[in-house]
């Protein structure tokens, strides 16, 4: 589980927000209207996604394992904000993301609201 509990910390902490800024800035230069869905716009919220599920996984294995502070006040927003950061992170690169009317600046708004849950997360989880 150590191996686990890393890979979720460096994928949160290092990999997710430096990935959020460069995915924010390519589809924000490379968008068209009514354009094919971009390469990037695929596989981005799959990696959210592989960083939710490792951070459940350990959560529930620290929550049977006993560990109380899992259930403390601010640490039990750590999988909440974890779960609307993956539904943020599926709207914001999809189709006309969160905020259609904005145009080129959707998918650039849509991951700032996105870095802000993931920066948030990291704060959370230095309160265990």
């Amino acid at each position: 589980m150590t191996i686990l509990q890393t890979l979720h910390r460096i994928l949160g902490e290092m990999v997710l927000p430096l990935l959020t800024l460069i995915v924010a800035i390519w589809l924000t230069v490379s968008w068209k209207p009514n354009g094919t869905t971009n390469p990037v716009a695929r596989f981005f919220p799959m990696l959210v996604d592989l960083q939710v599920l490792l951070g459940i996984l350990y959560y529930v294995f620290l929550l049977v394992g006993g560990n109380q502070k899992m259930l403390s006040f601010p640490f039990i927003l750590h999988p909440v904000f974890g779960l609307i950061a993956t539904f943020v992170a599926h709207r914001a690169v999809k189709g006309n993301g969160l905020f259609p009317n904005l145009g080129r600046w959707s998918p650039l708004a849509s991951l700032g609201i996105l870095l802000v849950l993931v920066l948030a997360n990291v704060m959370l989880s230095m309160t265990v």
